[in-house]
């Protein structure tokens, strides 16, 4: 019966599946079983556990649990990721029936450091800390007098609550002295621009043309260049290296140089630079220095120790040059190693063998993994640190092309027989993965054997649309067949500025096939049948044979993955505590170049070897109810099991429903499965009728396109009794084929949908517990209440909660996302058990994080008041508490100056009379503070990450904001990534609570991650945050093409896509659960 690995020195065998995406984990050799792995159609299915058994991991979002008795991974458990179990009288970690594995041998539990005993947080900080909050003069006063236009609330103090631990941060202490630092901003064109041209220029044009083009006057230019990447980076070396040597300069290779000293340049500041590449034409480059800023890090450190700001209480965040200038300098030594990838601002990554750490991507795949580090300068209370952490990276594989086209089978290209379908599909999937990328390329100099090695940025494959913009166009002889291969392309052969014979037998003026001039001119016989490099552009091309180059390592790959590299991707990323925080204490240090770094001693910075401990507290879990059970349960390493109970309240009565078969062939046994799991809803509190109308459901065969699944749906609408609800029989584990029936089913049907998988719903092993997981989801969409806690705080009868995101287009092709929209999803409770979360979405502008259409943002927040309203006797809240996620801190005053006021305006149009109190707290989970436990009492036994319910709200944060990270849930393998919670406005708890204030918010923040409805567990991030980001994927499902790589939308289509919205019948229900 039960999925567990055998006790002993061999790790049992690996539990059962996840939900969809199956695979369990393997056993440890420690004895614990292995862990079920994540299975939504988006997710990955849970990867190995690691030598000491811990369960599989998905990723954050959370797995279910068995009817038999596994508690679920971390990974997802349905199609769009449930977190959780939704474990059906089987045992969280040995409970109901089977206990874990027995105990193996000696295992490393926690990180120990480099000295004997683990040391504590630093007295002087905790003191400093304490001192703070002590003089805050009149602070009971102060917390029944608030303003509703106090900027940032000041911290009301510590919390108190649970019990007390101490844990390793990912942090090391940075030490600065107090000298003079100068900052200066960089420009970089082809011509020399002046500062006042650029002054001078009107504020809506751009750097690129200056001035407007054929406007060019006395002293101005037209037609600017600037260059970027590699390029860039050559300049701005070269242009430092004409810098006196006395003088130490950092930069990121981008637009910034920090240096010890004023520079000495030019009176309008700009070097000339002259490029000289091989077999490039030389070039000349213009560097301009505007500045110099001064960089104030004496007036930093005094402000770290008072956090007293007089006058500036209202900028956010503090000191952001000086901040910005410190990150240059750390960062200048890795960027400047040509065997590190510096990918962004601060991710750092080894390309060299000998430091490399790598993981191996499945057969087919173009792509590597790489694990790096990430470094940041954070100020905290009385000194500043550095935030270093693991993080991995999908890279561009390097390989030579010609082996990479030989591994595709792409040899002979040269005869028309091998331009099939899927050597073109092949190609042009090559040809994405290749545009924009770097190769290095063996060029000969046309001595026999000599070659000059180049790098060289390529456009992609050679193509028989090349060529657009040349007066002599080159010639393909297959034009019906997209790529071409050296004997299949001519070029041109033009004559040179300076009179030599042409090559061999060649003719200046003539057309020349590829091969031959090859043949001709350097004596090398072209490998004729694979594909050609394009080192120009496609107006333009440059032509080298594929078996001279190869693709540079380094270089950062976004596209989507497969399910099976996403899998490979968890997998190598999924590591223990211990290992991560060992890496960073090491190799990390060692590739950020931490240690011996003679630069950082002349900018008199140094950083501690050791991490820094922190005060952390463990908070206990909320009691959870359901209906008729007579007691609460207690949750048990953050969830609790779902045996013989029942829902709190059940949803509206489904009365007409059915079933859609989308099969590959026919199944005679869905019937009575069907009819068993509405049985079993029924059983669990659910008013559902048990007999689907039809009694037989519907079938259909497996679609590829959207249009083949509509006839389905039209099917349905037209049966003699609308259903209320479909229940939709998926053939296997398929993410196009889910967002079809989503995108049919919430936007243009309107029907309530929840997708299963045939051979889930079939398998008798496990089969309760999987009816128990869809019955969760279920009993929510129809309005339902599947479990509550008892917390008097939270309030709900006169508070309304409320969650909205702003999600951007993520790993899409170079170039594919630059138009497709943000979404903003938002979701507000409406009922004291706060279980319903009703939610809207809409379109955002591209890659603008915060909300941007006002009229929107204010009319949907009345709609969220108005459902609150028509929920509770037509009262409208007196409180509201909004949880803002993923919003950036440089974003923070933003949100304060342009969202909170349409808050207001949305509110002002509601109540007649007294407004209501609002807090607004910021939640992220996209940021790289971790802790490690230092006890092995207080640590969870599989993952090694610190307990469920670990709050830190010192030693690494500022005392003057109120801030702080709560890891609420159980991770069951990995290192556990906690969200930081800051409060950018507070009208409630502080008023109400004084100095209890923050125990108060932590643990309705904490207790409120028991109650995200879709898992029996505790999940990362409080739901409100969670189920805007749903609600935002659901949101791209239904806009699907504007997400799509491959598509190019016309303006009117974008526009009709973009206004697509939920159907009527469901706007006002939890349709994305």
């Amino acid at each position: 019966m039960e999925n567990r690995g055998r006790g002993g020195g061999r790790g049992g065998r690996g539990g059962q599946g996840g939900e969809f995406r199956g695979g369990g984990g393997r056993g440890g050799f420690q004895g614990e079983r292995g862990g079920r792995g994540r299975g939504d159609f988006q997710g990955v299915r849970g990867g190995r556990g690691d030598f000491q058994g811990g369960r599989g991991r998905g990723d954050f979002q959370g797995g279910r649990g068995d009817f038999q008795g596994g508690r679920g991974g971390r990974g997802r458990g349905d199609f769009q990721g449930d977190r959780g179990r939704g474990g059906y009288g089987g045992g969280g970690g040995g409970g109901g029936g089977g206990g874990r594995g027995g105990y193996g041998g000696p295992e490393v539990n926690v990180f120990r450091g480099a000295g004997p005993n683990i040391p504590q947080p630093d007295p002087s900080i905790t003191a400093l800390e304490n001192d703070w909050i002590k003089q805050q003069t009149g602070l009971g006063a102060k917390m029944g007098k608030l303003s509703v236009s106090e900027v940032f609330p000041t911290r009301p103090n510590f919390g108190t609550g649970g019990t007390e631990v101490v844990l390793w941060a990912n942090y090391f202490k940075l030490n600065v002295k107090d000298k003079p630092l100068f900052k200066y901003s960089l420009r970089i064109t082809d011509k020399r621009v002046t500062k006042a041209q650029d002054d001078d220029k009107p504020k809506d044009q751009g750097k690129k043309k200056l001035p407007p083009k054929g406007k060019g006057g006395p002293g101005q230019e037209k037609d600017v260049k600037e260059p970027k990447g590699k390029k860039l980076a050559k300049i701005i070396q070269h242009a430092l290296a004409l810098l006196p040597a006395t003088v130490a300069v950092a930069t990121e290779y981008k637009a910034q140089v920090v240096s010890t000293q004023a520079l000495k340049l030019p009176e309008d500041g700009i070097l000339e630079v002259d490029l000289n590449e091989p077999d490039r034409q030389p070039e000349k480059w213009f560097v301009r220095f505007d500045g110099p800023l001064s960089i104030r890090i004496g007036a930093l450190m005094q402000y770290l120790q008072t956090l007293d700001d007089p006058g500036n209480e209202a900028i956010f965040p503090k000191y952001p040059d000086e901040m910005d200038a410190l990150g240059v300098v750390l960062g200048h030594t890795p960027r400047s190693n040509p065997n590190t990838s510096a990918v962004g601002r601060s991710r750092f990554f080894a390309t060299d063998p000998a430091r490399m750490e790598s993981g191996v991507m499945p057969p087919g795949s173009l792509l590597t993994i790489l694990r790096g580090y990430v470094q940041s300068v954070r100020p905290a209370t009385g000194r500043l640190l550095l935030n270093t952490n693991v993080t991995h990276g999908v890279f561009r594989k390097p390989v030579p092309l010609d082996k990479l086209f030989e591994e595709f089978g792409l040899v002979n290209l040269d005869q028309p027989q091998a331009h099939n379908p899927r050597a073109l599909a092949d190609l042009t999937r090559l040809h994405k993965f290749l545009a924009r990328s770097r190769i290095q390329c063996q060029v000969p100099t046309g001595r026999p054997g000599q070659f000059t090695t180049v790098e060289r940025s390529i456009a992609g494959l050679a193509t028989v649309r090349d060529g657009q913009d040349e007066t002599h166009k080159p010639l393909f002889r297959y034009t019906n067949f997209a790529y071409a291969t050296p004997a299949t392309a001519q070029f041109h052969l033009g004559q040179p500025k300076t009179p030599k014979p042409a090559p061999g037998n060649l003719q200046y003026g003539q057309n020349v096939m590829v091969a031959t001039y090859y043949e001709q001119r350097y004596k090398i016989t072209a490998k004729k049948g694979l594909p050609m490099i394009n080192a120009g552009s496609p107006g333009r091309p440059i032509y080298f044979l594929a078996e001279l180059c190869t693709l540079l390592p380094g270089q950062p790959m976004k596209s989507k993955l497969s399910g099976k590299e996403q899998d490979t991707m968890v997998t190598f990323a999924c590591r223990a505590p211990p290992k991560n925080a060992l890496s960073i204490t090491t190799s990390g240090r060692q590739l950020l170049a931490l240690d011996n770094n003679s630069l950082l001693g002349k900018f008199s910075i140094s950083v501690d070897k050791e991490l820094v401990t922190v005060k952390g507290r463990e908070l206990k879990p909320p009691a959870i109810s359901y209906r008729a059970q007579g007691q609460s349960v207690i949750p048990r390493e953050g969830g609790w099991l779902m045996k013989s109970i029942k829902f709190c309240k059940p949803g509206r009565p489904i009365g007409n429903w059915t079933f859609l078969s989308i099969e590959k062939f026919a199944n005679d046994g869905l019937k009575a499965t069907v009819g068993k799991f509405a049985g079993f809803i029924q059983n669990m509190g659910i008013n559902i009728n048990k007999a689907p109308n039809p009694p037989a459901g519907l079938r259909t065969g497996v679609p590829q396109h959207e249009d083949q699944l509509r006839p389905a749906f039209v099917q349905l609408q037209k049966l003699q009794k609308r259903p209320d609800f479909v229940l939709v029989i998926l053939p296997a584990k398929d993410t196009a084929i889910y967002n079809m029936v989503k995108k049919l089913g919430d936007v243009e049907f309107g029907f309530t949908t929840v997708c299963v998988v045939v051979d889930k719903l079939m398998q008798e092993k496990g089969q309760l517990g999987y009816f128990a997981n869809v019955a969760l989801k279920v009993n929510l969409k129809f309005g339902g209440v599947n479990h509550s806690v008892a917390n008097k705080d939270i309030k709900a009868d006169k508070t309304m909660y409320v969650g909205y995101d702003v999600t951007h287009p993520t790993n899409l092709a170079p170039g594919a996302g630059d138009n497709a929209p943000s979404i903003v999803g938002m979701v507000a409770s409406t009922d004291g058990d706060l279980a319903q979360w009703p939610a809207v979405a809409w379109q955002n502008p591209p890659r603008q994080e915060v909300v941007n259409d006002k009229r929107l943002f204010a009319e949907h927040f009345k709609g969220r008041l108005t459902l609150w309203r028509n929920k509770n006797q037509g009262r409208l809240p007196e409180n509201i508490v909004i949880f803002r996620d993923g919003v950036s801190e440089g974003q923070f005053r933003t949100v304060l100056d342009e969202e909170v006021p349409l808050i207001r305006e949305a509110c002002k149009a509601m109540y007649t009379q007294k407004q209501p109190r609002i807090s607004l707290i910021v939640s992220v989970k996209r940021h790289q503070t971790r802790f490690y436990p230092t006890d092995p009492e207080h640590i969870h036994f599989r993952s090694k990450s610190p307990n469920e319910g670990t709050v830190v709200d010192r030693g690494v944060t500022n005392v003057r904001y109120w801030d702080f990270f709560l890891q609420a849930h159980a991770s069951l393998q990995g290192t556990a990534r906690p969200a930081h919670y800051t409060v950018l406005l507070d009208e409630i708890f502080r008023a109400d609570h004084g100095a209890n204030a923050a125990n108060v918010l932590e643990k309705i923040t904490h207790d409120m991650c028991y109650l995200y409805g879709r898992a029996t567990k505790a999940v990362s991030i409080c739901p409100p945050a969670y189920y805007a980001d749903l609600v935002c994927t659901r949101a791209r499902i239904h806009q699907n093409e504007l997400f799509d790589d491959a598509r190019s939308i016309a303006s009117g289509e974008q526009a009709r896509i973009g206004g697509r919205t939920v159907h009527n019948s469901l706007k006002d229900s939890m349709y994305y659960i």
